[in-house]
C-alpha cells in the first residue's frame, strides 16, 4: 500500500483546509477553537472567505487566513504561521485589526455600537522573544496600563513557548490544549497525549477527524502540495538571484579592480574593484526588489543593504 505523504496542521493551507469549510465538524471545531482565544462561548462563525488562492505567495491578503463574522456581528481574523514571512509582524497584525475595524458598516449608528473585532495569529516561529508567556494580547492602554478601548484586539499563540511535555495534564486550560495538539498531530511518539487530548476536547476531536478527512483526500492534498511547490519556488528563486547577482558583480569588480590595478597596483585596485562591484550590484538587486514590492527588511536580509543606501 502506496504510504500517504504527511500533513501537518501547522502550514496555512492545511489549517484552512480544516478550519476554513464550512461542514457541520469543521464549523464546530472553528468554534472551538475561536472560544478558546475569546474566552467566551462561540455558537456560530461565518467564514467570509472560504477559497483557497495560492497564486502570490507574496500577496498575504491571500495568505490563507480565515475571515469569520460571528453571531453577535464580531469579526475575526485567525490565521496559522509556521514560518517567519520576513515583513514586520508588529505592522502586519495592527494593519489587519485596523483594516477589519473601519470595515463595519457605521453610517447611522454610534461609534460605541461598533462591534469588536479579533486578530488571531498562532505562530510556530518566536515572534516577541521579549515576552516569556506563550500567548499575548495587544490593546489600546493608556500610558499607566489602564484599557483605553476593547474594541481593537491582536492575539498570539507562540507554539514554540508552549512547555513540551508528552503527558496530558488535566489543569490546561483550553488555548494550551489545542497549542499541544498542533504541536503533536504529527508526532508519532504522542501518540497517548493526542488520544486524550481527543477525549478532553470535543472541539479538538472535531479538528482531528477534518484533519484526517484532508489526509485522505487526493483532491485536498493537490491543492496542499501545489501551494508548498510555490512557496518553494518562490522563495528558492530569490535565493537564485542572489547567488546571480552576487556572482556577476564579483565578476565585474574584478575585472574593473584588474584594469584599476594597472595604474594604482594590482592588488590594492583588485580589492577595490570587487568591492565595488559587489556593491553596485546589490544596489541594483535592492532597486528591483524594492520595484516590485519587497519590504525594507527583506531587502536587506537579501542584500545586507539597508534602506536609503540604493
Amino acid at each position: 500500500m502506496q504510504k500517504i505523504p504527511q500533513l501537518d496542521p501547522r502550514r496555512d493551507i492545511v489549517f484552512k483546509s480544516i478550519f476554513g469549510k464550512t461542514t457541520e465538524k469543521a464549523s464546530f471545531a472553528r468554534n472551538s477553537l475561536i472560544s478558546a482565544f475569546l474566552g467566551k462561548p462561540v455558537t456560530e462563525s461565518t467564514v467570509l472567505n472560504p477559497e483557497l488562492i495560492p497564486y502570490d505567495i507574496r500577496d498575504k491578503a491571500t495568505r490563507l487566513d480565515i475571515l469569520c463574522m460571528l453571531d453577535d456581528g464580531s469579526q475575526v481574523n485567525l490565521e496559522m504561521q509556521m514560518c517567519n514571512t520576513g515583513d514586520s509582524i508588529k505592522e502586519r497584525l495592527c494593519y489587519y485589526c485596523s483594516q477589519l475595524f473601519v470595515s463595519q458598516k457605521s453610517r447611522g449608528i454610534w461609534y460605541e455600537d461598533l462591534n469588536p473585532v479579533y486578530v488571531i495569529l498562532i505562530s510556530n516561529e518566536k515572534l516577541f522573544p521579549q515576552e516569556e508567556k506563550s500567548l499575548s494580547l495587544v490593546q489600546y492602554r493608556f500610558e499607566s496600563g489602564e484599557l483605553f478601548s476593547d474594541k481593537l484586539n491582536i492575539m498570539t499563540l507562540d507554539l514554540s513557548k508552549l512547555n513540551d511535555t508528552t503527558k496530558f495534564e488535566e489543569e490546561l486550560d483550553a488555548i494550551k490544549r489545542w497549542g499541544l495538539y498542533f504541536n503533536s498531530a504529527t508526532d508519532d511518539s504522542r501518540k497517548e497525549l493526542i488520544k486524550a487530548l481527543l477525549e478532553k476536547d470535543e472541539g479538538i476531536r472535531m479538528a482531528d477527524k477534518v484533519f484526517y478527512e484532508v489526509t485522505q483526500d487526493d483532491y485536498e492534498r493537490a491543492k496542499i502540495f501545489e501551494r508548498e511547490k510555490i512557496l518553494m519556488d518562490y522563495y528558492s528563486g530569490l535565493a537564485e538571484a542572489k547567488q546571480k547577482g552576487l556572482k556577476k558583480g564579483l565578476e565585474e569588480g574584478l575585472e574593473q579592480g584588474l584594469k584599476k590595478g594597472k595604474a594604482e597596483g594590482l592588488e590594492e585596485g583588485k580589492a577595490e574593484g570587487l568591492a565595488e562591484g559587489a556593491q553596485n550590484e546589490k544596489a541594483k538587486i535592492a532597486q528591483t526588489l524594492k520595484a516590485k514590492g519587497f519590504s525594507a527588511k527583506d531587502i536587506e536580509e537579501i542584500t545586507g543593504l539597508k534602506e536609503g543606501s540604493y
